[in-house]
Order: C-alpha cells, then sequence, then structure tokens
C-alpha cells in the first residue's frame, strides 16, 4: 500500500488501486522495509534527478536505511561512480559491501569534508547528490558537485536550514530539486515499487531490518530517535 496515510494497527482498510501486488518469493518484510525508503532513494535518483548511465552518484546519510537503498538504486541505475558519506563507520561499510566504490565519514569541518568527498569520486565532481541531510553537510557537498549537477533534498537529518550564496547557485551552475513521496502521481509510485520489489525478489536490493511486536511501539519510537541504521518493523 502507498495510499498517504499510515497506521499502526492489526487491520487497516486501504483503496485497491493503491496497492501493489509483491513478486513470488519475495519476502513480506524485506518488502515493507523497502516501501517508503525505498521510494524515496529510487524517485530521487530515476525520477527526479534523471540520472543518466555512468553518471557519478553521492549518497549522503548512507548510514540510514533511505542511504543504504540509494547506494544499491544508484548501481542498478547504472551510475558511474557511486560514493557513500555518513558518521556511523560500520554502516558506512555496509555501504560498501552494497556496492559503494568509496565512503567519506562525514566531518564538522566543511572544507576538509568537501575535500574528502572530491578524492572519492577522483576529482571529476558528482553529478547527483542524494541528500537526506541538509544543513552543514548539503553545503559542503556542492563544493564537489559538477556543473549542471543536481541535489535531490529529502530530509533534514543535520539541520532544517542552509546559508547558501546566489553566486553558489548561478556560477556553477547547479539545480537543488526537493522531492516528497506523497507529490509524485501513483501511477509512477507504483511503477517504482515494482522495480524495487523485483530488484528485491532476484537479491539484487535489500536493507537490514528488525522485526518487533506491535506491543513494542514504544520501545520502537525510543530506538528510532536515535537512527538505529536499520528499518523497524512492527508486526501484529
Amino acid at each position: 500500500y502507498f495510499g498517504g496515510g499510515s497506521a499502526f494497527a492489526e487491520r487497516v482498510a486501504v483503496p485497491r488501486d493503491a496497492t501493489v501486488s509483491l513478486p513470488e518469493g519475495l519476502d513480506e518484510a524485506l518488502a515493507a522495509s523497502l516501501g517508503v525508503a525505498g521510494l524515496a532513494a529510487w524517485l530521487a535518483l530515476e525520477w527526479r534527478a534523471k540520472l543518466a548511465p555512468s553518471e557519478h552518484v553521492l549518497v549522503l546519510g548512507a548510514s540510514g536505511a533511505v542511504g543504504q537503498i540509494a547506494v544499491q538504486a544508484a548501481r542498478l541505475l547504472k551510475a558511474g561512480r557511486v560514493v557513500a558519506a555518513g558518521r556511523n563507520a560500520a554502516a558506512l561499510e555496509r555501504g560498501r559491501e552494497l556496492g559503494a566504490d568509496a565512503t567519506v565519514a562525514l566531518s564538522d569541518d566543511g572544507e576538509a569534508f568537501a575535500h574528502s568527498l572530491r578524492e572519492a569520486v577522483g576529482g571529476d565532481g558528482y553529478d547527483v547528490i542524494v541528500d537526506p541531510l541538509w544543513g552543514d553537510p548539503a553545503v559542503a557537498a556542492l563544493d564537489a558537485i559538477k556543473p549542471y549537477g543536481r541535489l535531490v533534498q529529502l530530509g533534514e537529518s543535520a539541520g532544517a536550514e542552509a546559508t547558501l550564496t546566489s553566486d553558489r547557485i548561478r556560477n556553477t551552475p547547479l539545480a537543488i530539486l526537493g522531492h516528497t513521496n506523497f507529490a509524485v502521481p501513483q501511477d509512477v509510485r507504483a511503477a517504482a515499487l515494482e522495480a524495487i520489489f523485483e530488484h528485491a525478489a532476484a537479491g539484487r536490493l535489500t536493507i537490514d531490518y528488525e522485526l518487533l511486536p506491535l506491543e513494542r511501539i514504544g520501545e520502537a519510537w525510543e530506538r528510532q530517535a536515535s537512527s538505529p541504521n536499520r528499518k523497524l518493523l512492527l508486526q501484529p
């Protein structure tokens, strides 16, 4: 189901035309884990950025669920070099296992972070940046973007505000594209989910997840607040 609402319940009524069939053999828990996060990552690259084959991709916040899926999605969409950036060392290593060519640790030193990002891509710059962080990391990452590069903005884990000068945007030039799953036409979301589930059923796309019983919802919320680096699923 990919409608506009959500629920923590044993049963929920949904419109039939807002459902997608799962391929045979796909684990239901994995499918649920890939729903919202998978759409955000896949659509940011394929639909919003219109990623072309061989273009270089930077995934900020690669230690999170959206970031882990974005690394794999970039590879499946035939990106050139894929670089994962995040704070959690173990999660970054997981990103490398999932297909990242290089990883970069987030740094509070924006200039040093931008330098490391440029080194990781070989000095060529990034065509597309997937950004669920915003704030200072996004500003620093834009110092490593190519002319006419695109930053797709998904969230604000690092801060709700970022300061960019007009000439920085004009003279590169670059595009900042906002994205939310709920603004995407339903047929586009359905096609994206079908592609995501097909790759998952074939073992080409995955995400780390953990099942928790519905009665442990309080614990799940507490753990979610501290970024568990995996999807937490509630099971009725």
